[in-house]
């Protein structure tokens, strides 16, 4: 490659300096700026004008230019911005060569001599129209221009907002405001009318990696997302549940509805059959993004295709989520904000269990005649049926019966064990900047105490962020974000009969709840309500500290130079205590103990990370020609370490301790490290905003890999074109605002393994021989590691195309992508048997993933009236393309070539077995399968025998032999969806948001959703239609005693049972109302509001009672089914800005 010197790069650069300044003069009429200020003086702007051009302004005292104006404008002429400063001002301009003169002219009277009732007007009474202008936000905007359509005079905005205009009766009023929509409304008094931005004309900037982009120059799969958009006034406090169906592709789950608990991110489905999540940056470097504010972010953005995001290299190749936090602006005022929320949760999806009557009669009908604890089956429906027709007679709920106790009062162990939950949340910010320097500092506080009785299962966390940028000359600016986050997370821990979750599903609804008396002791039962009551607290307490600083130099125009350092500390600690209470069981009617030795357990663990990026912007323009360049360095490291002890039987339950024990003492810990270290690049060009290139790559290194295979170069190139740009599309402007095409490739590297995959590890453990009465300490084998394996390599093609209608108001965005992913790490070839060991990991395997991704978008408004609305969906199958599995062997967690990820492999059920289906000694009639081991009867399943030897098998678990099984179904995520709208009129907002999946299968089996699953399950409402003699037609098959029998066979795999995961979810409606600025302005206050919200509010779906489908991510719903619900939240608050 040719060198150059760097004389001959400044000469180059000086060179090109030149030719411009003499292009600015030719074309002195067409000179553009770009200026985006708020509430500035109309020097600052004036000054902005001059620093971007060759022009000089040249005015006398008499002109005003103190007056406060907001001015947003993207590349427009000169001569533009200065029409909109001076609309309306009798101050005119005119250019002297370089200079721009600007001179006071006698006014005029703001409505124009000789109209009289010109059009828009039905009568020539003159009126008074008066009014308010306000932005999106809310804000006030200054300096806007209203006049009747076709008038050259009219009024303009004060500095908050009102003007005041005489007009005929009856007259239309345009409203106009540069890097705004125009509006126009009829004539009236106390109006409040808002501003939409025209996007064309701001040309929305978009945070990418290192660096922003302008939205309509992206040419890689990118969705940005304003978080005040998302966020709005819901009662939620992690950033996670905002976007819950808020960017196509972008998969938000959890699996449990505990207060404070995390969620999961996902984009684009699977990218490998190793663990692996995407890459979470807050203000470019990872954070814990469970700990943040959300009333501290700005806006999200999430890169989805190898070439947006391979930059970031070995960490991206499950996509990237940059999260910007907010800042301070300068030569801005000083804004004090305060907000809350006050929230009330319920459970939102709670089973319903049978009646005591219906669960004793299915013991009766599964052949039971004396219960396990005595009880006649037939003298219990008698008392059942009895009391029910009188219940009076039966004032304790139960009844003895020749010493045997007949429990006869119906019980809800669900509604006893919870309650209303209670969430505050409360956040305050000031900001505000000078000339030279900005600030912003916030505070958040948050306090959810849960659903479950008591106050032992709640949530806890303190934000604190502070936010400085100085420029300390005229080339150097300095940045200081400091962030501090303390949360402490609670939940009742028992591991006594089932645990608290377990003993709610299982126990069934004659079950007695408070307190019983035997052998003249009273103690409580053991009701989930009794566990949680007596049960201690465990406790997850984090803290999270991040210093984040950054400098920037500009030695020359347009040349950047920036540095990055961060330092985060974070710290989890958890305390665990098994206590020992004793207590009756309510079935069983004995005492017991809830665990033979109390159990206190203490864990904590530390990590340190560092981050450094040094790199450099240089972006320049040429005529019709427009560059930009990144290259730059980064260096992370990762330490952590953790330390955990128990020990058993504590001298004092109330207060537990390792030093207040007696029993056995264990103690355990690990540590680990890792670093990555690359180069990356990012080189952008257009012509005329029309033909758009831009290249991405990075020389990544992870200390995860053998030293011979730590680096990789990741690359990847995009282009774009502005079809609606071409002057051949001229036809088509009165409806297209725009339309670009976009294709990119680009290959990342994956990282997603542990510190020390490559070293053979030994770990030590207790042998079981004895030396001198002593049991020995001895090492493991070390497992075989190969020292070849390197990254997995993750290849993406995507076609987009990009389409904007009527100004913008209706914006489609569609893309369709490819992506492979080779060089998995799983086994390799079979080792032969005497070796003992498994088959070492290798790059072995491949998968790939087609998927498209849709959104439609249109915001406008009528009048006064503005709405919006917003859908976007996506899909994506994942296909394993190569796997070491040369007998094809189907199984879960095995992997196959050909094989979609997420199948299910089961019987095809044919119907129930009928009598007429047996002969008369019991045996079946020829020609009638039945599942190998079994003898069936009439009423359990029949599966289609697809082989058609008579008996149903799995055959040799193999896809050439599978026996009569098939692929059934398929558990992933299909078609997932989310809708969101709104209308606003004259400051009363609504707004609603959905979220869905539109095809998904589930095998559940549970017991949620099979009868009396097992011995120790119960029934519930909706598994009332199974198998009698008198119910031959029914959904479930015949019921066994203690689940035996046939049960086994009767629950296998199949068609019958299998679920249709697809929901849809009302995850928010939101009311609030905005006072009139003109009202609240007198009392001081900037923006007032006030809002009422539902969050999580209704679900539909195909599944039983207690399974919430959003919750499901494999067949572990938790504990026997049901765990932790999600909460139902209905919410109130206030929004303040001083």
């Amino acid at each position: 490659m040719k060198s150059f010197s760097q004389s001959q790069i400044f000469l180059s650069l000086f060179f090109a300096l030149l030719c411009t300044l003499f292009s600015l003069d030719v074309h002195a009429q067409s000179d553009k700026v770009t200026i985006s200020r708020r509430h500035v003086a109309v020097k600052t702007v004036l000054n902005d004008i001059e620093s971007q051009t060759h022009y000089l302004f040249i005015y006398g005292q008499e002109v005003n230019v103190s007056r406060k104006v907001t001015v947003n404008v993207k590349n427009q002429p000169v001569s533009k911005v200065l029409h909109q400063l001076f609309s309306g001002q009798s101050v005119k301009y005119s250019t002297k060569g370089d200079h721009i003169v600007l001179s006071v002219v006698s006014a005029k009277s703001s409505l124009e001599v000789g109209q009289g009732t010109r059009a828009g007007s039905s009568s020539g009474k003159i009126v008074k129209a008066s009014g308010l202008v306000l932005d999106a936000e809310g804000e006030p905007i200054i300096g806007a221009t209203i006049k009747r359509p076709g008038a050259s005079t009219g009024t303009i905005t004060d500095v908050d907002g009102h003007f005041t205009i005489d007009v005929p009766e009856g007259s239309t009023l345009q409203i106009s405001y540069i890097g705004y929509e125009d509006r126009e409304v009829r004539a009236s008094a106390n109006m409040n009318i808002t501003l939409k931005s025209n996007v064309e004309n701001l040309n929305e900037v978009v945070v990418v990696g290192y660096g922003t982009q302008k939205k309509v120059d992206l040419t890689g799969a990118v969705s940005s997302v304003k978080m005040d958009d998302v966020l709005g006034n819901r009662p939620i406090s992690s950033v996670s549940e905002a976007l819950q169906g808020a960017i196509p592709g972008l998969q938000v789950t959890s699996t449990s509805g505990i207060p404070g608990k995390g969620m999961s991110f996902n984009i684009r489905g699977v990218n490998s059959i190793n663990t692996g999540s995407p890459l979470v940056l807050v203000d470019n470097v990872e954070m814990d993004v469970n700990m943040l504010d959300p009333n501290d972010i700005e806006s999200v953005t999430v890169l989805k295709d190898a070439a947006s995001s391979a930059i970031y290299g070995a960490r991206a190749a499950f996509g990237v989520i940059l999260i910007t936090t907010k800042k301070g602006n300068k030569e801005s005022a000083f804004h004090l904000n305060y907000s809350n929320n006050f929230a009330f949760s319920d459970a939102t999806n709670v089973p319903k269990k049978a009646t005591p009557l219906q669960t004793v009669q299915a013991y009766k009908d599964q052949g039971v005649i004396s219960c396990s604890t005595g009880q006649d089956v037939d003298t219990w429906l008698e008392l059942l049926k009895d009391y029910q027709n009188n219940p009076n007679a039966y004032p304790n709920g139960y009844v003895d019966v020749n010493g045997l106790r007949y429990s006869l009062a119906e019980t809800d162990l669900f509604a006893d064990m919870m309650e209303t939950g209670f969430k505050q949340s409360h956040n305050v910010s000031a900001s505000g900047g000078g000339k030279h320097i900005s600030y912003r500092i916030g505070i958040g506080y948050v306090n959810q105490d849960g659903i479950l009785y008591s106050d032992k299962d709640s949530f806890k966390r303190s934000n604190v962020s502070s936010f400085i940028n100085a420029d300390i000359t005229s080339w150097l600016n300095a940045q200081l974000d400091v962030k501090y986050a303390r949360s402490k997370s609670s939940m009742p821990y028992t591991t006594a009969s089932y645990g608290i979750w377990g003993a709610a599903v299982a126990f069934p609804s004659y079950f007695p709840t408070g307190e019983m008396e035997l052998g003249g002791e009273t103690l409580p039962i053991n009701t989930p309500r009794n566990f949680i009551r007596l049960a201690s607290t465990n406790s997850n307490v984090k803290n999270d500290t991040r210093i984040f600083g950054k400098i920037t130099l500009t030695p020359i125009k347009d040349f950047h130079i920036i540095g990055e350092y961060t330092f985060n500390y974070k710290t989890l600690e958890t305390s665990t205590f098994d206590k020992k209470f004793e207590y009756i069981h309510g079935a069983q009617f004995r005492k017991e103990q809830s665990v033979s030795n109390s159990k206190f357990e203490h864990s904590q663990g530390n990590t340190d990370y560092n981050a450094l990026n040094i790199y450099a912007n240089y972006n320049k323009s040429f005529r019709n020609h427009n560059f930009g360049v990144t290259a730059g360095f980064n260096q992370e490291s990762n330490n952590y370490s953790y330390n955990m002890a128990y020990r058993t039987d504590m001298i004092n339950e109330e207060l537990p301790s390792l030093s207040q024990a007696t029993g056995a003492y264990y103690t355990t810990d690990s540590y680990s490290r890792y670093t990555v270290r690359g180069l990356f690049y990012r080189i952008t060009y257009d012509y005329q905003g029309k033909y758009l290139f831009e290249t991405n790559g990075r020389n990544d290194g992870s200390s995860k890999f053998p030293s011979k295979k730590r680096f990789g170069f990741f690359p990847s190139i995009s282009a774009g074109w502005r079809v609606s740009e071409e002057k051949f599309m001229e036809w088509s402007k009165v409806a297209l605002s725009n339309l670009k095409l976009r294709i990119s490739w680009g290959n990342i590297g994956n990282q997603s393994i542990s510190a020390y995959a490559y070293i053979p590890g030994m770990s030590s453990y207790q042998a079981n021989w004895v030396v001198d009465g002593l049991t020995q300490t001895t090492l493991s084998s070390p497992k075989l590691v190969s020292n070849s394996f390197t990254w997995e390599k993750v290849s993406t093609l995507d076609f987009g195309v990009d389409l904007g209608f009527f100004k913008n108001c209706l914006n489609i965005v569609f893309d369709w992508y490819n992506r492979k992913t080779k060089g998995m790490l799983a086994p390799g070839m079979e080792l032969p048997s005497v070796l003992g060991a498994d088959a070492p990991l290798q790059n072995a395997a491949n998968l790939g993933s087609k998927g498209w991704e849709l959104s439609l978008s249109w915001d406008d408004h009528v009048g006064e009236v503005g709405y919006h609305f917003g859908f976007n969906i996506y899909d994506s199958k994942t296909k394993i393309t190569k796997y070491n599995n040369e007998t094809g062997l189907i199984g879960n967690g095995i992997y196959r070539k050909g094989m979609y990820l997420g199948e299910i492999w089961g019987y095809e059920t044919d119907r129930l077995y009928a009598v007429d289906d047996f002969n008369d000694d019991g045996s079946l009639k020829d020609g009638i399968a039945k599942v190998e081991g079994y003898n069936p009867n009439p009423g359990d399943i029949l599966y289609v025998d697809q082989d058609g030897n008579g008996i149903i098998n799995k055959g040799i678990l193999t896809t050439s032999n599978p026996g009569d099984r098939k692929i059934i179904g398929n558990n992933t995520r299909r078609y997932q969806f989310g809708v969101n709208g709104g209308v606003d009129w004259r400051g009363i907002s609504f707004s609603f948001i959905l979220q869905g999946v539109g095809k998904r299968d589930l095998w559940l089996m549970n017991e949620l959703t099979y009868p009396i699953y097992d011995r120790w399950s119960t029934l519930y409402s909706n598994q009332l239609d199974y198998w009698t003699k008198t119910n031959t037609d029914s959904f479930f098959p015949r019921i066994y005693e203690n689940s035996e029998g046939n049960t086994v066979a009767n629950t296998q795999v199949q068609t019958r049972y299998l679920k249709n995961g697809a929901y849809l979810s009302v995850k928010n409606i939101t009311l609030s109302y905005m006072f009139p600025h003109s009202l609240i302005n007198k009392l001081g206050v900037n923006k007032l509001s006030i809002f009422f919200s539902g969050e999580n509010l209704f679900t539909f779906d195909h599944l039983p009672k207690g399974v919430d489908a959003e919750r499901v991510v494999t067949d572990d719903l938790g504990a026997r089914g049901f765990s932790y619900p999600y909460m139902r939240q209905f919410s109130f608050g206030i929004n303040l800005t001083l």
